[in-house]
């Protein structure tokens, strides 16, 4: 068993609540519809302010005591410095940010400190995003889904939100409102106590399972992106026709059932066609296009799952989604395609695998296996991704968890091809 898997058993003993932290975001407005769960069901701790309503109190002193606690642990992994000499110096490293720039990190399929697969590589991923962000900091940080593994949380108390995310991620640099998404081990346990958690840790921003956000571009242009979170395992539950054509069915809640769906669809609709905004990027748990062993496999052993991916996969083409973003497969790849729209200007979508954020990796595909559309996939490396957004572009870099750069690619508003 790794180091962790005796730490992990500590921290349950160890921590009973989180920090609140007090942050702001250049947020234009918040759509919170949708969810198919009341966030109010699980009530959460909210620590260290003594407020009414709330089932516990821990003073700051004590709060200080447990963190530390946490720290000292996980300081026996080597991965654990945030001490960023000798990072970031075998490869290209990440090039300065536009001055008109909106940055912003997105990393998935992390939530495994404590367990045999993966532990010391969410831990130095970490590492890695701290240094990178200490010299290019971002707005904000988007989850790609399977936030704790293997079955979720429990409650808004549950010990893993202290153990595998605010000690993890502790670095002052990764401060900044967290957005997460709902991935299938999420779906396991308790989802409405992840949005709960919202209430006791204000970096953790997440008012449903579904929600928009409208964030400024940078550079006072006037430019917006709208970031829309959706939830792909109840998306699926419209898709369902037996018990057995979903993966993990029998842990599935009604906020993956048939209303849930359908409630899901709506608001889809419906925020895809408000405003203008300058860039539309999605973020979603699985893959819509896939080059690992695993989504030709889970295709037929889950019909489901691949009902779900086409009709998904249709939407975002339909409405002209700039980018998608997605976790569950354990790899990075990058894939595009172009949708003829009559006299107008073609639709071009891109999507983006980025589940390397600790758990072990996937295999793919062999090459001459992968779609067309495909143009990068590749499974050595853990680690995330770092955004640029200006009102012209978003250019994407994928980063080891060294912070160095392995791949980039530029997505430009004049595109008419891939």
């Amino acid at each position: 068993m790794h180091r962790q898997g005796w730490t992990v058993c500590v921290l349950g003993i160890l921590l009973s609540g989180s920090v609140l932290i007090s942050l702001s975001a250049n947020v234009l407005s918040a759509d919170a519809v949708g969810g198919a769960f009341n966030a109010g069901s699980s009530r959460p701790r909210r620590v260290g302010t003594g407020a009414r309503g709330f089932r516990g109190h821990i003073s700051r002193e004590e709060l200080q005591r447990r963190r530390h606690g946490v720290a000292a642990l996980a300081s026996r992994s080597p991965h654990w410095a945030t001490d960023c000499d000798g990072m970031m110096q075998q490869q290209p490293p990440l090039p300065p940010a536009p001055d008109d720039a909106l940055s912003f990190i997105t990393i998935g399929d992390w939530g495994v400190f404590g367990l045999d697969v993966g532990s010391d590589a969410q831990l130095a991923v970490s590492r890695g995003m701290a240094c990178v962000a200490r010299k290019h900091p971002p707005r904000f940080i988007a989850s790609l889904g399977d936030n704790f593994y293997p079955n979720g949380v429990t409650s808004v108390d549950d010990a893993q939100f202290e153990a595998k995310f605010e000690a993890v991620y502790h670095d002052a640099s990764l401060h900044v409102p967290w957005y997460p998404s709902l991935g299938d081990h999420d779906h396991c346990g308790d989802v409405g106590a992840q949005a709960a958690y919202s209430r006791v840790s204000t970096r953790w921003t997440m008012p449903r399972a579904w929600y928009t956000r409208y964030v400024k571009i940078a550079g006072g242009q006037g430019g917006t992106m709208q970031l829309v979170v959706v939830d792909w395992v109840a998306l699926e539950g419209s898709f369902t026709r037996a018990p057995g054509d979903r993966r993990f069915h029998d842990k599935l809640s009604a906020a993956a059932g048939p209303e849930a769906a359908v409630a899901h669809w709506e608001w889809l609709r419906e925020v895809t066609r408000r405003g203008n905004p300058t860039w539309r990027v999605v973020v979603g748990h699985r893959p819509l296009i896939s080059a690992s062993a695993r989504g030709a496999r889970d295709d037929v052993q889950y019909p489901a799952e691949a009902a779900a991916r086409r009709a998904i996969r249709d939407f975002m083409e339909s409405v002209g989604v700039d980018l998608w973003v997605n976790g569950h497969d354990h790899t990075a790849q990058v894939a595009c395609s172009v949708v003829k729209d009559g006299s107008q200007s073609n639709k071009v979508t891109h999507f983006m695998t980025n589940g390397v954020g600790g758990y072990d990796l996937h295999a793919l595909r062999a090459q001459s296996e992968w779609s067309q559309e495909t143009q990068y996939a590749n499974n050595t490396y853990h680690g995330f991704a770092v955004h640029r957004v200006t009102k012209d572009s978003i250019a994407t870099y994928f980063l080891d968890d060294k912070g160095d750069v392995q791949h980039d690619f530029v997505i430009r508003r004049t595109r008419t091809t891939c």
